[in-house]
Formats: structure tokens, C-alpha cells, sequence
């Protein structure tokens, strides 16, 4: 297989479709510099899939393409071709031609073509594999190898044998490979981790789990004995209801009958108060007439008063303007007077300012032709300096020179001196970095213990934040547990709200009252007895029942409301009615006592003593409680009198005690509301808590994280030390040959400083004369300056005067304008005063008719009242009689009213005792079912029976709850929960397993990698090695040369030296050599690591660059032995190459600027070489290109023969 033929297109400076034809052995490509030469190596670079930018000389891939010149547009598309002769199969495909081709649009987008079909460069490189051809071959020989092989740096020298043994794909699978098991390593770590809190997290839920089994168990059994409970309760209040519905149901059939007499009676009652209402409005609306008559006398008298005001303001004014029209007309005589002289000296300034503008015009024209002089002798000065400076600037640069280049040469012989010093300090600095490597060993050991310590820290805090944990679900399951019991109380104290706001267990004639209230005034009637007592649960039953039906009592303003108020009960007929007038105690009275400011009385006795009473109804609560003594428990009360009352067997409990019932519960309420705070305290404390493990353990396991990172970190600052180490000893060898180039340096400076100083003294003479010629041209600008300060001084005198007859005039024109603008305004005041005073005329005489007209008026009004207050006082006799019949008409109804009141009471008995189970019933479902939070229903069906006796069962209730008490808090979902956290502990093991495996099997990967590697760069070094000995012979005709590995214990990662000792020399460092034996030295290798793995073409860039004209023949002479089995592609400048190493010749010129193009030439005796559209037909043309390249010259191209 061969290389026959390279076309481009748009690539780089070949903007035109062109072509090169190649044949067997050597071809060269000659072209000044700057011509386009290099281009065709980076093409060929490029279309074997090259994607480093930086390889073909740019910052970007699309800079390949051709980016215009002056004469051209840029264009889109690059295209490069590679055709090569398959004939003889080397390639795997049935081509005998095989075209290779790579397009890049400037969009960016990168194709690929096999025959000029598409493909991708993965088929091209499975394609070229085992033909030596490809982007990191060594198909390509350029002179910045030869520098990379002669560098100190060694990576550079190194990249070129990976290269060749192809182990740079092995490092980037060895890098990835380590990335991930690094990652790996992580990954297991942080699992371990998780995996031990998972674990210690299961165990503490695994003993949560047994104690919310056991509660579980518990509140199953106290929930089938409650319901029990409740069930039998529930049977009971049911039966006595439907008891209460019956008996209630009957009378109501007999509260029909009396409400109809009732109501026929109330229908007499309302026509009375129809016929005193009747006349009560007729004296309203006469007592409405009167007063708006009364108010219409007023209004007038007080518009009379109002225009006579209005009169006298009248005349006042018009006596103003009168005296304000003649001081107007004094004014604008004198005004009149000032214009005119304002007229006279604004003309007197116009003449001045003229004057003086004239004189500044002179003035400005003589200081313009003194300026003109001087601007023309400054220049003279400036010229005469700036040739002066620049001499001086020169001298002084040179001087500069001269002092930079001996400081130059002290600082060359001061390093040439400290590199004595430096070679003994690198003695130290070995034993330093000794010394740093131990103490580096120390550092590794202490940050493996902080390491260890760490961890301990981190799982001290992981326990504790499980114990926070644990107390944050305590504290949670105690705020639960108090919110169910402020439910509980709240819900009772609802329904004893409720009861007490419908006045339940009320007398019917009293809760009747207290709806009706309004009827006899506010403040008439002040409430029942019980709204104004207050007392414990105890002491509210003995009142109950001592008191009787007296606590339904009502408490009345005074005598009168009560008055007005039977006749109100007789005519409802609503049952008995206690009253109690607040008045009818009097203050000399002993129950009208003085009271504490809680309401109880001061010298209060027996059962008065236990209550508090708040005014105006303490003193009738005195006089029923005061001096009463409890026998027993409440058996029997004993009076002041000495009588005794047994109260025998009460109903249920009335307002009192429900009152105290209800405070009860309010105080039980602010003892659940305080509870409730101290758990909720507690909870967020917990929680604090909790943050606060937590974030220990945050900062615990930082801790770990840096520990283990300052233990990695030790680690490579031993690794480094080594290093260092190993840097030291070659350094010693660069000082010894630095300090012969020193040497060198010297005596090159010592000359340069001579020659600086004899510049600097010309330099300085020269400056002299110039700056005598500027002084004399500075005395003749003095004088032209000083004759234009003169003149600038003249035209500001006449200037500033200008300006002063201007500001003059100004001040005249505005003072003419201001006084005209003064008359104006006067006569238009003058016109207005005398408009005023006809307007004031008018408005005076139509006030004077209008008052006529109000005094009529007023009296006709002030007869009219007489007469309606005459028919008000008929009005109000009327009203007397009516209130007398009303009178009679309630009282009727009130004996109607008593009638039915023994019916009204029985019914409210059975109304009451119906609402307090009522009341106990929901007050037991709403209670069952905020604590089990399902409805009633649903839970007498779903509970187990309990066949015990009810006291049995209340004692076993109270065992159950104590139980619970002191099994504590639990956790609800303790049991999920650990079967959750089992379930991920499984997994968490498996996947731990599983990350071992991967980090076992890419530990495993990274020998195999290390070790394929390995043989591969050994076995290239060795074939290198031994072709490299081979040509050097070639080259130089003898002398030794050998390739060494600095740590053959670790080839892939040491430095490669060269020794190379030409013929009749004893020098092993290539250092020391010529740069023309160096260069010859490093195209032998070059050679020698190309042949490790051939290529059916080889391109030499200029490397024959550094030779002289015997390395050229030598390195002619190794071209012509291998081109016999590799075709060369030689760019070069050196003429002797071009005639004795190469068959063809192609010529890159740049006629058209930015643009390249070949000329096609061929050699004496040889066929000729196609370069594309355009051919040389004369040897001619070869002769002329390649003696202009000799003579640095560009060659022309050819003209076609005809």
C-alpha cells in the first residue's frame, strides 16, 4: 500500500480545489517561508483524525478552514482527501484505490467518507489499525520532535515513545479506571456508615416495636370495657327519655286549650293598647307641629338678624373703595413720570456701549497679530527642544543599554559564581528533603489516629441524636394526649353553655320575663337570682335545696317594675314568679351589709357565708341565706328563726350548680391549657435538642471527612518528597553545563558595552548643539509673549467695559418694561374698584325689600303656634284615658295567666330533666367519640362485650389507665418502622456486597491495564532502542548511543535519558553536543521510534532545518536507504535536500495574497509531477523554484505550454 495522491479544499490558506500527486521514493515541498508549506502537513494530520486544535497550530478546529484574505471571502467548508494504492491488499476492503476523506463545515459539524461514502472515523481508524497510519502514529516528523526529544522536560519525550507503543489509550483507561474505583471507595465508605446507623437504628425500633405491641394491646381491652360501660349508660338514659317524651307529649295536647284563652284575652289586651297608642301618636304629631312651628319663628328671627349684619358690612366696604379709587390715581401720575425718565437713560446707555464695542474690536485684532507671533516662535523653540530631547532621549537609552548590559554581565558572573554554591546547597537539600520524608511518615501516622478518633466522635454523636429522637416522640405523644383532654373539657363546657344560654331548668314565667324584658325599660328588670350567685359545687346544691324554687326568682330594678310587672304575669298566666325589687332592702337593713370585692359580705353568717353575691341582689341573698346552718350534709337547714326545713328528694341540679359545674371545668380547662403548654415546651425543646444532635453529628462527620483527607493529603506529600528527591540529582547535571554557557555569556556582553558607550557620547554632543540653538529661539518667544500680555490686558479693559454698558443698559430696559407693566396694572385697578361700587349699590337695595318681607312673616308664624299648642294639651287628656283602660284589660289577662301556671310548671320539670340527659348523653358520644375519633354508632358496633358487673369494670377501667400511664410514651409507627428499616438494612448489605465486587474487579482491571502497558512500552523501547543504535551508525558513522529507563522498576512512570558519543568523542550527555550533531542525534531516534511501527508514508517538516551541509549529506544519505521501502514527503528550505534526496518537487507559492497554489515541476530526467490545474512543462521551472527557495525568494509559477 501507498500514498498516490492528496487533494484539498478550504483547508487553511488552500482556498482552491488542489492536488498532489505522489509516487514511489522521496518528494519534496519547497516554498519560502510563510507560503502555505506547513499546511500540507497539518492536512494530512488532519484527515487521519486529528482532534486536538493545538496540533494543527490553532486555538479552534474550525480554524482549518480558509478565513479569507483582501481579495477573497472567507469560505464555509474544508475538505482534505487521502487516495492510496490498495492493490496490493493491505487494506481489509475490495478496493484496489482507497479515498479517505474528512469535511469540517464552519457550523462545526465533522464528517467522514470511505470512498466518498459516509462513515464515521471509527470505521477509518478500525481500518487503518495495524498499518502504522492514524492521528498519534508517527507518520508525521516534525522539527518541534527534535525539540521535544532535546528538552528538559521529560513528559515531552516520553509522549513521543507512548505514542509509538500506543499506551496512551491504556493511561486513559488506567485514569478512568482509578476515577472510578476512587468513587467506589467512597461509596463504600459512605455505605458502611449507613449501614451502621441503619443497624443501631433497627435495634432501638425493635424495643419501641414490643412496647407499642403491648399499648396496642392494652388500649384494645380498656376500649372494650369503656364502650361497655357506655352502652349500659346509654340503654338506660334511653328508656327514662322515652318516659319524658310520653308525659310531655300529653301536655302538650292540653296547652292548646289554654293558649287559646289565653290568647283571646291577650287580643283584648292589644285593642286597649291599639286605642292608647292611637292617641299617644296624635299627641306626637301635635307635639312634631309645635316644634316645627317654634323652629320657623327662630329660623326667621335669625335671617333678620343676618341681613342686617350684611347691611352694615355693606356700607363699610363701599366707603374702602371709594378711598382705594382716589389713591390709584395719585399712583399712576407718579408712575407715568418714572417711565419717562427710564426712556431718556436707556438711550444714553445704547450710545455708551456702542463706544465701547468699537474699541474692542481694535484691541482683539492688535492681540490676534502679537499671538500669531508668538505661536511662530514657540514653534522654533519646540522644534529646536524635541530635536534636543530625542538626542538626549537617545543618549540616555543607550546609557541604559550599556549600564542593563554590565549589570547583565555581574549578574552572568555572580550565577556563574553561585553555581558552586548552589551544587553544595543541593547536597542539602537532599538531606533536607530526608528529613522531610520522616517527618511526612510522622504527619501520615498522627492523621491516621485523628482519623480514628473522628469516627469515634462521629458515632458517639449518631447515639445521640437516636436518643433525641426517641425524646422528640415522648414529648410529641404528651402534647397528643394533651389535646385530647382540653377536647374532652371543652366539649362539656359547650354543652353547659348551651344549656345555659337557652335559661334550661328556668321557671317558664321567669325565662318568659327575661325574653320580654324590653317591654318595661332598660335596666327595669336586672336578671334571675342565679345570674347574680356564685358558689362552690357543694355550697351551690345546699342553696338548691334550701332555697327551692325560690333560686328561679327574678331581680327588679324597684317597686314600681314589679308593679307593672304583675300586671303583665296575670295577663300571660305563665305559673308563679318570684320577684325580688332591689329597692325593697333597705340601707339600714343588717342584710344591706358591706361585701368584699369578690362579693362576699363582710359580717355574712351561716349559709350566706358560703356564697358570693353581686350587687343590686346581695342584700336579698343576705336576707335568704343569712343565719341558715346546714345539718349534716344538706339533710336539713336550720333558720335565724329556728325553723327547719327538710328538703326531702330534689330533681336534677339547677343553674347553680350547673353554673359551678361550669367553672369547674374552665379551671380544668387552664390546667389542660397550661398542661398543653409545658408538653408543647417540651416538645420544641426536644426538637432543639434533636437540631442540636444532629448537628453535632453534622460536624462529626466532617470532622472524619477532613481527618481523612489530611491523611490522604500526607500521604502525597511523602510521595511528592520522593519525587523532589529524584529532581535534585538531575539538576546537578543542568548547573555543570549552564555554567559553560555563563562563561560564554560574558565576554559576549563585555563587547556589546563598549560598543554602547561610544554611541552615547555622539549621541550626547549632537543634543548639546540643539539645545543652544532652543535657547536662543526662547529669548525671541520672551519678547513676542511679553508685547501679547500687553495686548491681552488692553482688550480686557475695554472688554469688562463693554460689559458694564451692556449690564447698565439692561438694567434701563427693565426698569422701562417694570414701569409700564405698573400702569397697566393701576388702570385695570381703578376699573374694578369702580365696578365694585355699582355691584354694592345694587346688593343694599334688594337686602332692605327682602327684610319687608321676613317681618311678615315672623308674625303670621307666631300666631299659627299659639293655635297647635291649644289642640296638644286636648292630645294628652286623650292618652290618660287610654292608659286607663289598658290598665284593666291586663289585669284580666293576668288571671287567666295564673290559670294555667300549674300546667307550665309541670312541663318544665319534664322539659328540664328530658335536657339534662339529653345533655349527659351527647356530652358521653361527643367525649367517646373525640377520644377514639370514630362516630358513636360505629363503635358500640365494632366493640367486644364485657359480661362484668358495672363496678367491676370501673375498677378495671381505672387499672387499664394506669397501665398505659405508666408504659409511657410510645411509638405509633414503631412497628412499620422497623420493618421498613430491616428491609433496607437487607438491601443496604446487598448493595454493599456488590460494591465490594466492583472494587475487587477494578483493582483486578488496573493490573491488567498496568500490565498490558507495560509490556507494550517495554517491547517499543526495546525495538526503539536497537533501531536508534542502527542509525545512528548510519549518521555518524560510528561512535555509541543507548536509550535508558531512570527506574527500570517502574517504566510507564520514569524519565528516558539519551547518551549518544559521535566518533572520536568521549561525551554521553547530548547536552554537550553541537546543535547540528543534537539534531542528527534526535532524528536518529526519531527514525528509530518511527520504525517500531511503519507507515507506508512518511512526512519530514523541516527537520533538516539545524544542519549544516555535512549532517545534510548524512541525513540525504539515510533517505535514500529507507525510501526504497517508505515514500517520504520531505518539507524543507535546504536546496541540497531537494536535488539529492527527492524524485519530484512541488513548489508553494502565495501569488495572490493569503492564498496558496502549487507549481508542479519535475526533476532532470524524471517524468513530470502533476500539481493540479496548472503544469510546468520545462526543467526550466524546477531550476527557477528551486533556486529561489536557495536565495529566499519566492518562484513564480510556470506558464502552460500551448
Amino acid at each position: 500500500m501507498r500514498l498516490t495522491k492528496l487533494e484539498l479544499q478550504g483547508f487553511k490558506s488552500f482556498a482552491d480545489h488542489t492536488f498532489l500527486q505522489f509516487d514511489k521514493g522521496a518528494t519534496a515541498i519547497v516554498g519560502p517561508n510563510g507560503c502555505g508549506k506547513s499546511n500540507v502537513s497539518d492536512a494530512i494530520r488532519w484527515v487521519l483524525g486529528e482532534q486536538r486544535a493545538r496540533m494543527l497550530r490553532g486555538g479552534s478546529m474550525t480554524e482549518v478552514i480558509f478565513q479569507g484574505s483582501s481579495a477573497r471571502r472567507p469560505v464555509n467548508v474544508a475538505e482534505v482527501s487521502l487516495h492510496f494504492d490498495n492493490r496490493e491488499g493491505t487494506l481489509p476492503v475490495p478496493f484496489k484505490e482507497v479515498v479517505i476523506t474528512r469535511r469540517l463545515s464552519r457550523s462545526g459539524e465533522s464528517e467522514y467518507f470511505l470512498n466518498r461514502t459516509a462513515c464515521r472515523l471509527r470505521d477509518i481508524q478500525d481500518l487503518m489499525r495495524g498499518t502504522g497510519l492514524g492521528a498519534d502514529s508517527g507518520v508525521v516528523i516534525e522539527s518541534k520532535m527534535i525539540d521535544a526529544l532535546l528538552s528538559d522536560r521529560p513528559d515531552d519525550r516520553r509522549e513521543l515513545f507512548e505514542e509509538a507503543a500506543g499506551v496512551g489509550l491504556y493511561r486513559d483507561r488506567r485514569r478512568s479506571t482509578e476515577r472510578r474505583l476512587e468513587e467506589t471507595s467512597v461509596d463504600l465508605s459512605r455505605l458502611d456508615d449507613l449501614i451502621n446507623e441503619v443497624a443501631s437504628q433497627t435495634r432501638a425500633l425493635a424495643r419501641q416495636r414490643k412496647r407499642a405491641e403491648r399499648h396496642a394491646e392494652l388500649t384494645a381491652r380498656r376500649f372494650n370495657v369503656e364502650l361497655t360501660l357506655a352502652g349500659r349508660e346509654m340503654a338506660e338514659w334511653k328508656d327514662e327519655l322515652a318516659r319524658l317524651d310520653a308525659r310531655l307529649a300529653e301536655l302538650q295536647l292540653l296547652n292548646p286549650q289554654a293558649e287559646a284563652t289565653l290568647a283571646e284575652f291577650e287580643r283584648a289586651r292589644e285593642t286597649a293598647q291599639q286605642t292608647r297608642a292611637n292617641a299617644e301618636a296624635q299627641r306626637a304629631e301635635l307635639a312634631r307641629i309645635v316644634a316645627a312651628e317654634r323652629q320657623t319663628v327662630l329660623q326667621l328671627q335669625g335671617e333678620l338678624a343676618v341681613a342686617e349684619e350684611r347691611q352694615r358690612n355693606a356700607t363699610s366696604r363701599r366707603s374702602r373703595a371709594e378711598e382705594e379709587q382716589k389713591e390709584g390715581e395719585a399712583l399712576g401720575l407718579r408712575v407715568a413720570e418714572e417711565r419717562e425718565r427710564a426712556i431718556a437713560e436707556r438711550a444714553q446707555c445704547e450710545e455708551t456701549l456702542s463706544g465701547a464695542a468699537q474699541e474692542l474690536a481694535e484691541r482683539a485684532a492688535l492681540e490676534e497679530e502679537t499671538r500669531r507671533a508668538v505661536a511662530s516662535a514657540r514653534q522654533r523653540v519646540e522644534q529646536a527642544e524635541r530635536a534636543a530631547r530625542e538626542l538626549r532621549e537617545q543618549a540616555r537609552r543607550l546609557e541604559i543599554d550599556r549600564e542593563a548590559t554590565q549589570r547583565e554581565e555581574q549578574e552572568v558572573g555572580l550565577r556563574r559564581a553561585a553555581l558552586d554554591t548552589e551544587l553544595a546547597a543541593l547536597a542539602d537539600r537532599m538531606e533536607s528533603v530526608q528529613r522531610e520524608m520522616a517527618a511526612a511518615a510522622e504527619a501520615l501516622e498522627l492523621a491516621r489516629e485523628q482519623v480514628a478518633q473522628a469516627q469515634f466522635e462521629l458515632d458517639e454523636a449518631r447515639l445521640a441524636v437516636r436518643a433525641a429522637r426517641d425524646a422528640e416522640a415522648g414529648a410529641r405523644a404528651e402534647l397528643a394526649r394533651a389535646d385530647e383532654m382540653r377536647t374532652s373539657i371543652q366539649g362539656k363546657i359547650n354543652g353547659l353553655e348551651a344549656l345555659e344560654r337557652d335559661r334550661v331548668g328556668l321557671a317558664p314565667a321567669a325565662a318568659r320575663l327575661l325574653k320580654e324584658r324590653q317591654q318595661f325599660g332598660d335596666g327595669a328588670v336586672l336578671g334571675p337570682l342565679s345570674d347574680f350567685v356564685t358558689a362552690g359545687s357543694e355550697a351551690a346544691a345546699l342553696v338548691e335545696r334550701f332555697l327551692g324554687a325560690t333560686v328561679h326568682a327574678v331581680v327588679v330594678r324597684d317597686r314600681d317594675v314589679a308593679d307593672r310587672i304583675r300586671g303583665w304575669h296575670a295577663a300571660a298566666n305563665l305559673g308563679p314568679l318570684l320577684l325580688l325589687p332591689a329597692d325593697a332592702i333597705p340601707a339600714t337593713s343588717p342584710f344591706a351589709s358591706a361585701t368584699t370585692p369578690d362579693g362576699m359580705a363582710v359580717d355574712a353568717t351561716g349559709l350566706a357565708a358560703r356564697v358570693r353575691a353581686a350587687e343590686p341582689a346581695g342584700s336579698w341573698v343576705r336576707a335568704l341565706l343569712g343565719g341558715v346552718e346546714v345539718l349534716g350534709e344538706g339533710s336539713a337547714f336550720v333558720d335565724a328563726r329556728g325553723a327547719m326545713l327538710l328538703p326531702g328528694q330534689t330533681s336534677g341540679p339547677g343553674p347553680l350548680r350547673r353554673r359551678a359545674e361550669l367553672s369547674d371545668l374552665r379551671a380544668q380547662l387552664e390546667q389542660s391549657d397550661a398542661r398543653r403548654e409545658e408538653a408543647r415546651q417540651a416538645l420544641e425543646g426536644a426538637r432543639a435538642a434533636l437540631a442540636a444532635a444532629e448537628a453535632q453529628q453534622a460536624v462529626a462527620a466532617e470532622a472524619s471527612t477532613v481527618a481523612q483527607q489530611e491523611a490522604r493529603r500526607a500521604d502525597d506529600q511523602r510521595a511528592e518528597l520522593e519525587r523532589r528527591r529524584q529532581r535534585a540529582d538531575r539538576e546537578l547535571a543542568d548547573a555543570q553545563q549552564l555554567a559553560a554557557r555563563l562563561s560564554q555569556r560574558v565576554d559576549e556582553l563585555a563587547e556589546r558595552a563598549r560598543v554602547l558607550e561610544a554611541r552615547a557620547g555622539e549621541a550626547l554632543a549632537q543634543a548639546e548643539a540643539r539645545e543652544q540653538e532652543a535657547a536662543d529661539a526662547r529669548g525671541a518667544l520672551a519678547e513676542s509673549e511679553h508685547q501679547l500680555e500687553t495686548a491681552r490686558e488692553e482688550r480686557t479693559v475695554w472688554q469688562v467695559e463693554q460689559a458694564q454698558a451692556q449690564a447698565r443698559l439692561q438694567v434701563a430696559v427693565d426698569r422701562e418694561r417694570r414701569l409700564s407693566h405698573e400702569i397697566q396694572t393701576q388702570a385695570q385697578r381703578l376699573e374694578s374698584l369702580q365696578r365694585e361700587l355699582s355691584s354694592l349699590a345694587t346688593a343694599d337695595s334688594a337686602l332692605a325689600e327682602q327684610m319687608s318681607v321676613w317681618a311678615l312673616d315672623l308674625e303670621s308664624k307666631r300666631q299659627q303656634l299659639q293655635d297647635v299648642e291649644e289642640r296638644l294639651a286636648d292630645a294628652e287628656q286623650a292618652v290618660q284615658g287610654a292608659d286607663e283602660a289598658l290598665r284593666t284589660a291586663e289585669q284580666a289577662l293576668a288571671d287567666v295567666r295564673r290559670s294555667n301556671g300549674a300546667l307550665a310548671d309541670e312541663f318544665h320539670t319534664a322539659s328540664l330533666r328530658h335536657t339534662q340527659l339529653a345533655g349527659r348523653r351527647d356530652a358521653l358520644r361527643e367525649r367517646l367519640e373525640t377520644e377514639w375519633r370514630r362516630p358513636l354508632d360505629d363503635l358500640l358496633a365494632s366493640f367486644e362485650p364485657v359480661d362484668v358487673e358495672a363496678d367491676t369494670l370501673r375498677t378495671e377501667l381505672d387499672e387499664l389507665r394506669g397501665q398505659l400511664e405508666q408504659l409511657g410514651v410510645v411509638n405509633p409507627l414503631a412497628i412499620d418502622e422497623h420493618e421498613e428499616e430491616v428491609r433496607r438494612l437487607d438491601f443496604l448489605t446487598g448493595q454493599r456486597t456488590d460494591l465490594a465486587q466492583a472494587r475487587a474487579s477494578l483493582q483486578q482491571a488496573i493490573k491488567e491495564i498496568d500490565t498490558t502497558a507495560r509490556e507494550l512500552f517495554l517491547a517499543t523501547f526495546a525495538q526503539a532502542r536497537e533501531n536508534f543504535r542502527q542509525i545512528f551508525m548510519t549518521l555518524f558513522g560510528g561512535g555509541e548511543c543507548d536509550l535508558r529507563l531512570e527506574n527500570p522498576d517502574q517504566p510507564l512512570d520514569c524519565d528516558i535519558e539519551i547518551h549518544a558519543s559521535p566518533r572520536g568523542k568521549r561525551t554521553q550527555r547530548i547536552h554537550l553536543l553541537s546543535s547540528g550533531e543534537r539534531a542528527l542525534v534526535a532524528l536518529s531516534l526519531l527514525f528509530g521510534i518511527f520504525l517500531t511501527k511503519p507507515s507506508p508514508f512518511c512526512l519530514l517538516d523541516e527537520v533538516d532545518a539545524p544542519l549544516d551541509d555535512q549532517n545534510v549529506g548524512r541525513y540525504v544519505r539515510m533517505l535514500n536507504q529507507f525510501k526504497t521501502k517508505t515514500q517520504f514527503i520531505i518539507i524543507t528550505h535546504n536546496p541540497r535536500t531537494t536535488t539529492e534526496a527527492a524524485d519530484a518537487v512541488y513548489g508553494v507559492t502565495m501569488q495572490e495574497p493569503g492564498v496558496s497554489s502549487l507549481v508542479s515541476v519535475r526533476l532532470r530526467g524524471g517524468p513530470q509531477v502533476d500539481a493540479g490545474p496548472t503544469e510546468a512543462p520545462a526543467d526550466a521551472a524546477a531550476d527557477a523554484a528551486v533556486d529561489a527557495e536557495s536565495d529566499g525568494a519566492e518562484p513564480e509559477p510556470a506558464t502552460a505550454a500551448t
